[in-house]
């Protein structure tokens, strides 16, 4: 295993060793956050119009509460790594659409707690059901999606450093 230099760094300029080290670290941390294409299990009645139709109303969420769109992606990240699980609850979504709803509110929930400068509501996730998810479900399966996801809910979003690396000169 390479090991990164840090002393190599030169008036904000990376070196060849360090985009090595930097992109190699990536690559293993984005083995850890894939997911498989759990709409094509055979067991699913989720499709891909109702993702869409989920994907758009946690966007439209996000805006009108003025919340971070990242947050939104995060969410649907989560959503989709979760529902790749399985776990029972993931099992239940891909089966009724209506737990997939719940999932989905609650994945909304976990990286807005993650993301976001405060933490939404519990009892506000529910009333954006409309009362058809309790704060308690939503509460119970923030737990288990996090267990399932294995805790690991930082993310894979391009942070400022990336994009350096998209508009960095050959070499």
């Amino acid at each position: 295993m390479n090991v990164c230099p840090k002393d190599k760094v030169a008036a904000g300029k990376m070196m060849q060793d360090d985009l090595y080290c930097v992109l190699s670290a990536m690559l293993r941390q984005e083995k850890e956050y894939q997911c498989h294409d759990y709409l094509e299990f055979d067991d699913t009645r989720i499709d891909e119009t109702c993702r869409t139709k989920m994907a758009e109303w946690v966007f439209q969420v996000v805006d009108c509460t003025q919340l971070q769109r990242e947050t939104a992606s995060v969410s649907m990240m989560y959503l989709d790594r979760f529902m790749c699980t399985s776990s029972p609850s993931a099992q239940k979504a891909r089966l009724d659409r209506k737990e997939y709803q719940l999932v989905v509110l609650t994945t909304l929930y976990i990286a807005t707690k993650m993301f976001e400068p405060f933490a939404m509501d519990a009892s506000l996730v529910s009333r954006l059901s409309r009362g058809v998810h309790s704060e308690e479900e939503i509460i119970a399966l923030e737990y288990e999606i996090l267990v399932a996801l294995q805790w690991k809910v930082n993310g894979k979003l391009l942070p400022p450093f990336d994009y350096t690396l998209v508009y960095a000169p050959p070499v």
